[in-house]
């Protein structure tokens, strides 16, 4: 949940009870993240039309007729994991710009307890503090997204842009249990 302070500073506060100073991230930024990747090509297929081979984009029921529906699930994949990756560098940008948050040190009790189960802690400072977010303040997906929204939002970005990537962080529930998933009931760590 997004608050404001007295001194007129944004929060969130996490669902394990962790407030965090926001600031606004720089669209420019955010639009050279997206635009740093390139983007793959679609699979297409040729035609001949009135003498000329013209190339046309392809889509399933095309890649069934001409036996190429592997290939075109292999770009269904690739496709996929291209998005989550984008999506993942514009959320990693935004978290680690847009959260100010103090990363306990080398020598600190966070540190000490990774160790001694064996998570390995980064010693670059970027991927430091991304690690200790999403470890030790963030719970999952949900709090990822509410965070992401909130900053996405005091960044004076584009409503549909926000619900665009909100969606994204949607978990879908499977339902294979023989009985109903049950309503989580608990409180909120304070």
């Amino acid at each position: 949940m997004l608050t404001t302070t007295a001194d007129n500073l944004k929060t969130f506060c996490s669902s394990k009870g962790v407030e965090l100073l926001l600031k606004p991230v720089s669209q420019f930024k955010l639009d050279s993240v997206r635009a740093s990747f390139e983007d793959i090509p679609a699979l297409t297929y040729t035609m001949n039309v009135l003498g000329n081979d013209v190339e046309y984009p392809m889509d399933e029921q095309i890649a069934r007729n001409k036996g190429r529906l592997d290939e075109w699930q292999d770009y269904l994949k690739a496709k996929s994991k291209f998005e989550r990756d984008k999506a993942k560098r514009v959320t990693d940008l935004l978290i680690y710009d847009g959260v100010d948050i103090e990363v306990p040190g080398p020598d600190s009790d966070w540190q000490k307890m990774s160790e001694a189960f064996g998570i390995k802690v980064p010693v670059d400072l970027i991927q430091r503090k991304l690690h200790y977010i999403y470890t030790e303040v963030l719970i999952g997906q949900e709090d990822i997204a509410n965070l992401v929204s909130q900053l996405l939002s005091i960044s004076q970005i584009d409503e549909e842009v926000i619900r665009k990537i909100r969606e994204s962080f949607r978990v879908k529930q499977k339902r294979d249990a023989d009985r109903p998933l049950r309503e989580k009931k608990g409180k909120v760590a304070k």
